[in-house]
């Protein structure tokens, strides 16, 4: 049972590493604009990983469940992070994505429709950086964080300062959607509406033949992929080999007003939206290796290492290692006790073994002894 639990956790550190390199590229491939068929496979693969971390999160909840621990699990385990990294994630994010693709691309939004789907997924999809917070499982080895004390102080302040972040972003973006604060999905239904106006008022104007329309089409807006009036294609950007190939159903929004259609290009949004995402992700990278690389070795430094030497005099009779106290740090408290540590209790044991001619033991060192350090 305790290999195929190792082989579990051996697993889900694999899948962790896995997820974020598999993040950075689904947006990176939207900022870059790849090709249809290799932005699909990231979908793919997102809905895989949400589905397992989904699994994961249901299965650690429901055996801490069994075991009456589930609110210990939930809260000081982190399982809230496991939760928050799958569950809506998959509801609302890769699982409408992928079933979408099932479906053949055949769900398309109004235009109304796709840019509220486009802020609760932008919304959504910043949790996705809380992922990162698992990750600190892979260094629980590492060198500095030997020490319980260290491990727990190290993961509590990444815990802190990520989801300060991550709830931070969450809250301004739901409310920029419902105060109307400006925002590119704002502006381009603004801009938009008025060219839809635009279009339907010029093509009113008598005298104007199919050619000269889709000329007009053409030159207005680079966003304006079709145009249909009564199920007739008037105008279209691209031909269908090249809409199939760098057009998935998520990169166009569908407006209908009276016969007429349009569909617009709304890949610069999407990119948008993928450069804030990798942002966060780098700003969130940065924060944990900070606290991991420069944090944890300080910490260490000012407050495992003093411990861990005086704790060692304390219950070994043969252990008489000062702690060193570097200069700038005289002054912490830390330092203070190890400072009395050094001069009074060191002395104190050195003098108590020199008295009975053999190595001191705790017991050789009377309260009152005790008393006079504190004194």
């Amino acid at each position: 049972m305790e290999k195929l639990k190792n082989f579990f956790e051996s697993f889900i550190v694999i899948a962790i590493l896995l997820v974020l390199v598999q993040t950075f590229l689904e947006d990176f491939a939207v900022l870059a604009g790849w090709n249809w068929d290799i932005r699909r496979n990231f979908i793919i693969t997102g809905f895989i990983f949400d589905s397992l971390f989904t699994i994961e999160f249901l299965v650690r909840y429901f055996s801490a469940l069994g075991k009456g621990q589930a609110g210990k699990y939930f809260l000081e385990g982190r399982g809230w992070i496991d939760f928050l990294a799958s569950i809506p994630l998959l509801l609302l994010n890769s699982g409408p994505a992928f079933l979408s693709l099932l479906m053949g691309g055949g769900v398309v939004f109004g235009l109304g429709s796709m840019l509220n789907i486009l802020k609760i997924v932008k919304a959504i999809r910043i949790a996705r950086v809380l992922r990162l917070l698992r990750i600190l499982k892979i260094f629980r080895r590492i060198k500095y964080t030997g020490s319980v004390m260290a491990q727990r102080h190290i993961t509590k302040i990444n815990t802190i300062s990520i989801t300060a972040f991550v709830t931070t972003l969450f809250i301004f973006t739901l409310a920029g959607g419902y105060l109307s604060l400006p925002n590119p999905e704002s502006t381009a239904a603004e801009r938009y509406a008025n060219e839809i106006n635009t279009f339907i008022g010029l093509s009113n104007v008598g005298g104007i033949s199919a050619e000269e329309q889709a000329a007009v089409f053409g030159a207005f807006d680079k966003d304006l992929l079709i145009v249909k009036d009564k199920g007739q294609t008037l105008f279209s950007r691209f031909d269908n080999p090249t809409y199939s190939l760098l057009f998935g159903p998520g990169d166009f929004a569908y407006f209908e007003k009276g016969s007429w259609s349009f569909f617009f290009d709304i890949r610069k949004l999407l990119r948008i939206q993928s450069v804030y995402n990798l942002l966060f992700f780098l700003v969130v990278i940065v924060l944990v290796l900070s606290y991991l690389v420069y944090y944890s070795p300080h910490f260490a430094l000012t407050v495992t290492d003093p411990v861990h030497v005086m704790r060692r005099g304390f219950s070994d009779s043969s252990y008489n290692l000062e702690v060193e106290i570097p200069e700038k740090y005289r002054d912490d408290d830390i330092y203070v006790l190890a400072d009395l540590y050094n001069k009074e209790y060191l002395t104190l044991k050195q003098r108590s073994s020199a008295e009975r001619g053999a190595g001191p033991t705790m017991s050789d060192l009377s309260l009152d002894d005790i008393q006079d350090l504190l004194e």
